[in-house]
């Protein structure tokens, strides 16, 4: 298991080092020598030349596999100019993974179809649930709540939604960067107002 310093997380600087984060986790526990097997149980080496054994075991034996920190399928070796060996560089494999996402992510609109995109081509398909991990979705996995599909959103999204009506006081203010709700001087509710110069009465909803 490797960690992500600054200096690797770079070589995907596009990608917020939460989602880097967390998709390394998931794909390949950190490990950088890591090889996913399609219809197979992944494999831990622990040497890149232990590694590339296994990928040769693979290769003959015609498999699909992914390889690495971002478990980059093969492929996609050809597309991006890699092979399996430059692959277990965690740099290498980063680079590709930004790629990848970022063109997951502009077609998607959307962190978690972007991320369903990464893990199988597709938006849909990474939101389906699968009996091989605990009936989970690969983007449950990376860390979103499994939440019903409602009209009406919940008010606690919506609020982060409209977080930017939140107003940062800056150096002026008594504490630096304290935040400070803005409220109007007043609020008319459910009211209608029936005028024809000006304004006569005022009735108020129940």
């Amino acid at each position: 298991m490797i960690e992500l310093i600054p200096l690797l997380l770079s070589c995907a600087a596009t990608v917020h080092p939460d989602t880097i984060r967390d998709v390394a986790w998931v794909e390949s526990r950190m490990n950088p020598y890591a090889i996913g097997v399609v219809d197979g149980n992944g494999i831990m080496p622990k040497t890149k030349v232990e590694a590339l054994a296994r990928v040769k075991e693979l290769e003959a034996a015609n498999k699909g596999y992914s390889v690495g920190l971002m478990q980059i399928y093969k492929g996609n070796f050809e597309k991006y100019g890699v092979t399996a060996e430059k692959l277990f560089d965690p740099c290498t494999n980063l680079v590709v993974f930004e790629k990848v996402i970022t063109d997951c992510y502009l077609r998607g609109k959307t962190l978690p179809r972007a991320l369903s995109c990464y893990y199988s081509g597709n938006f849909e398909t990474g939101k389906k649930k699968e009996l091989a991990f605990s009936d989970t979705s690969y983007v449950q996995r990376i860390g979103y709540a499994d939440e019903p599909k409602y009209l009406i959103p919940s008010t606690k999204a919506d609020q982060k939604a409209l977080s930017a009506d939140i107003e940062i006081i800056g150096s002026t203010s008594k504490n630096k960067g304290e935040i400070r709700t803005i409220y109007p001087n007043s609020v008319i509710k459910n009211t209608t107002i029936f005028s024809q110069d000006r304004p006569t009465k005022i009735l108020r909803g129940n």
